[in-house]
């Protein structure tokens, strides 16, 4: 593979990406003599080594469980508490009670939903989401339909992958009750327009959910841009280790939301009777949290920071421009979502060729990890009329010698 590039700013400073790819311990493990090529990013992020080592520290010299009194105790709290305002500096969030600590985004997702059930919807309400949604937000939603009676309303997508926002905007109804859409799809790659979204729904007085999953891996999101009422996303994509999430919530309508989950820390005084529950952010935060992933979480946003997301975000999607000019030239080959704002994921599918086995070939024989099948995305598969897809997916430690590579394996596969 050729030597990894460098991309510039209009600042002149570049990003050493031999460098960052040096600080990611399992890029320098090999199959076969072959060196690992990650092209599966969407799906989780390989670790920083910083965040390996944090994670091993913490274990190792600072363990123990926060909001204690003794003084290691006093010493996590203060760690998990600086993660949630760095969490909150990260995205612009108002203050760091609207952040609430989850095991992911699917959580998230299903803390809104499971609130909205308890306490907003009613037989006939409706639900709007669009057909390029992740599993992960349709199936909370089905869920709260089923227990109250609403309704769930798919906006439609036009052929180059985007949301039809005329037909959108069309669906708002005065049944509508709450709309939940993806920020970025991690099947087309498309970026919806948040900002026009937001607008669009708080003029009949709706709140909106945003699916972050994508996106705020791989661009700075601003609450105060966005104006969402929740936002929701997953540390593994971004980096920690698993198990921890960001449920964002603008404070008003996390005070009017029940919780989905009862004990510890989330209650204020408890009787037989009767609980009072805690302030925000505790009321949603059930249970000894992730405290140790949490941490890591603060840690990584450190690094992030420090790499500067927007000269992140423009050599991801230059990567991508790169790999899709690769793939246009292969016969047969055809890529799904031509927005002209697109995330760096580039889905295909190859005429008569079984995706699995694709995959499978890649792995073995070259050691290179994309994903294949449904993509956790069934009704949008059918809605694009195929069954199956390839999906290669971008983060800024890839580079485009290693796309060559790939498009060098799939050739190679092709031929046989």
């Amino acid at each position: 593979m050729e030597a990894v590039q460098k991309i510039f700013t209009a600042s002149g400073k570049a990003l050493d990406i031999e460098e960052i790819r040096r600080g990611f311990p399992m890029l320098q493990t090999k199959h076969k003599g072959n060196p690992l090529v990650y092209l599966d990013s969407a799906a989780t992020g390989q670790k920083p080594g910083i965040i390996i080592q944090k994670l091993k520290n913490f274990y190792s010299k600072e363990y123990a469980k926060p909001k204690e009194e003794h003084v290691l105790s006093q010493k996590v709290t203060k760690q998990l508490e600086e993660a949630r305002k760095k969490a909150a500096e990260f995205i612009h969030a108002s203050s760091s009670k609207e952040i609430i600590f989850t095991r992911g985004c699917t959580e998230s997702i299903n803390v809104v939903a499971t609130g909205f059930a308890r306490g907003f919807l009613k037989q006939g309400d409706e639900i709007l989401i669009t057909a390029m949604e992740h599993h992960a937000n349709i199936i909370p939603w089905q869920m709260a339909c089923e227990t109250t009676g609403a309704k769930l309303v798919v906006a439609p997508i036009t052929k180059t992958g985007e949301l039809d926002m005329m037909a959108f905007e069309t669906l708002i109804t005065k049944k509508t009750r709450l709309v939940s859409v993806v920020h970025s799809s991690h099947v087309l790659g498309t970026i919806l327009p948040i900002r026009e979204i937001t607008s669009i729904a708080h003029r009949s007085d709706i709140p909106v959910l945003v699916d972050g999953a994508q996106a705020a891996p791989h661009m700075p999101v601003d609450m105060q841009e966005l104006d969402c009422d929740f936002y929701t996303f997953s540390g593994h994509k971004m980096g920690t280790p698993s198990g921890v999430g960001i449920l964002y919530g603008k404070k008003n309508w996390l005070d009017k939301l029940s919780p989905g989950e009862g004990g510890g820390d989330m209650a204020k005084k408890v009787t037989f009777e009767k609980t009072e529950y805690a302030d925000l952010p505790e009321k949603f935060e059930a249970g000894t949290s992730p405290f140790a992933e949490i941490i890591c979480f603060g840690a990584l946003i450190d690094y992030l920071n420090e790499l500067n997301m927007e000269k992140t975000s423009e050599y991801e999607k230059d990567l991508m421009h790169y790999a899709e000019e690769k793939l246009s030239m292969i016969d047969g080959l055809t890529m799904f979502g031509s927005a002209p704002e697109k995330e760096p994921v580039i889905s295909f599918s190859i005429d008569g060729i079984k995706m699995k086995k694709l995959e499978k070939e890649l792995s073995d024989e070259y050691n290179i990890m994309i994903r294949t099948g449904d993509l956790t995305a069934q009704p949008l598969l059918e809605v694009l009329g195929v069954k199956e897809l390839a999906r290669i997916s971008f983060c800024y430690y890839n580079t485009k010698g290693e796309i060559d590579y790939f498009v060098s394996a799939l050739k190679n596969f092709l031929k046989k």
